[in-house]
């Protein structure tokens, strides 16, 4: 799967948030409102080709909708990093989170037990 640009990964979360949508109605929703419709609907169809948006017609026009789950989304994303910044492992990065002090030794402890729960289940 191809990346997003974060203006991007801001339309697809509207997506998600809003359910189908034509242009028109992104527009709307869109944060940056000076950008023009035809640019929005041009930024919609690259997505499309990359594989996160699809649409469905409706008469002369298009209503679009996410493509992707944001759980299939989030995993592929995260998959990205592990292998970009942390050759692929993602013991380094939970040790990673551990030396920073973001993921506490007692909550990694409850993460293991809870793997281990799920995996006898």
């Amino acid at each position: 799967m191809k990346k997003l640009t974060p203006k991007e990964e801001e339309i697809l979360s509207l997506f998600w948030e809003k359910g189908p949508m034509f242009v028109k109605e992104l527009k709307e929703l869109y944060s940056d409102q000076k950008l023009h419709y035809n640019t929005l609907s041009t930024m919609v169809r690259a997505m499309e080709e990359k594989g996160f948006i699809a649409h469905e017609k409706f008469g002369n026009t298009y209503r679009y909708f996410a493509a992707v789950t944001k759980e299939d989304y989030s995993k592929q994303s995260l998959g990205n990093v592990v292998k970009k910044y942390f050759n692929n492992s993602y013991k380094s990065v939970v040790s990673a989170l551990v030396e920073e002090e973001n993921l506490s030794v007692e909550d990694l402890r409850k993460l293991i037990s809870e793997i281990e729960n799920s995996k006898n289940k």
